[in-house]
């Protein structure tokens, strides 16, 4: 039976290189034989302790599916050296409790094998990555060893629209991708 992978993209932007990132990785990984999709986490709202008992349906979709998942990979652009705030929502939400006040079950998130990819431009998404594997051991994910995949978006990219790999990003893509599925099947 196939390893599932959920990819979440830390961007919602119409035409954004890291949401290109993301489906680019779930072709390889299915190519790899592996069960990989994005998922659509745009409804999750705001965390609030406030409204957070009951969970609204949203964040019962994601638990379902975060617990359900083999592996989780997280692509995410770099905003100010780290990672957007609808990405920490997420895993905010993930890393609480299902049950209120219960401190003693494990969240959906834990244990669960998780790795980074970013595509930026000269930093290669070096800082989001090392805030994502600072924050990911935290809420007790079990994180890839390695620091994750980073891209470097080519200067075309912002005339085309298009995140095109050049042959030297293309073989730190297929060497992830390779590291990931290993780990994921160990």
């Amino acid at each position: 039976m196939s390893k599932k992978v959920l990819v979440f993209s830390g961007s919602d932007r119409q035409g954004s290189f890291n949401a290109q990132l993301a489906e680019q990785l779930v072709a390889a990984l299915n190519a790899k034989g592996l069960e990989a999709a994005v998922y659509d986490y745009s409804e999750v709202p705001l965390l609030s302790q406030n409204t957070e008992y009951p969970a609204p349906a949203s964040i019962e979709g994601v638990r379902g599916a975060v617990a359900a998942a083999d592996a989780l990979l997280f692509v995410s652009p770099e905003y100010n050296g780290s990672y957007p705030a609808r990405l920490k929502n997420l895993i905010d939400w993930l890393s609480r409790p299902v049950v209120a006040f219960d401190n003693e079950t494990p969240t959906v998130l834990a244990g669960k094998k998780v790795a980074v990819a970013s595509a930026a431009n000269s930093t290669f998404g070096k800082f989001v990555r090392g805030a994502l594997n600072f924050l990911l051991p935290y809420v007790r994910t079990a994180p890839m060893e390695s620091e994750g995949l980073g891209i470097k978006i080519p200067g075309e990219a912002w005339a085309t629209g298009t995140l095109a790999l050049e042959p030297e990003q293309q073989e730190v893509f297929d060497a992830f991708v390779s590291e990931f599925v290993a780990y994921v099947e160990a």
